[in-house]
């Protein structure tokens, strides 16, 4: 009995060590495409922050991390070129992961920064983790544009790691 005792406060010692945290980080992103025609387009842009770079900006490992996923997202278009802008959605895709919804906005209600609204449960962790990451913002113009066209885009991350 005395070592079933001992055995559930070793356990609980452990576990209340290893506890899961969360912190907020702000990334950046630029995506930016040429020709683009009335209807439907994509720009594009890398992801440029790694899974690695945040643990050690946070001065974990990769591997104490548990997911990261999106809070908020702020896209910001040319004030012209938003004039013609009819709906935004943003994705991420990767070499090993599929094209994954990570917020949209229809219709745009003027001005030229728009805040989206974010989809449920998308953990970027294993795009972040993955070589060939892209941002794709999917955009419907009411217009063409044939100049090149760019938006820039702020992404809070909702980092869970394992707090040691």
């Amino acid at each position: 009995m005395r070592v079933l005792f001992l055995s559930i406060i070793i356990a609980s010692a452990i576990i209340g060590c290893s506890r899961t945290s969360s912190i907020e980080k702000d990334i950046s992103a630029t995506v930016t495409g040429s020709m683009l025609f009335s209807g439907p387009n994509s720009l594009q842009g890398a992801v440029t922050v790694s899974a690695n770079a945040l643990a050690e900006e946070m001065g974990i490992t990769a591997d104490d991390m548990r997911s990261i996923s999106v809070s908020a997202i702020k896209v910001a278009l040319n004030p012209e070129q938003a004039a013609m802008a009819e709906s935004l959605l943003l994705q991420v895709v990767s070499s090993n992961h599929e094209l994954t919804a990570l917020g949209t906005l229809s219709p745009l209600d003027g001005g030229n920064t728009y805040q989206l609204q974010v989809a449920e449960e998308t953990d970027l962790l294993p795009f972040l983790n993955d070589e060939g990451a892209t941002w794709v913002l999917d955009i419907n113009l009411s217009e063409d544009i044939m100049d090149d066209m760019q938006a820039e885009v702020e992404i809070k991350l909702a980092i869970n790691y394992l707090n040691k």
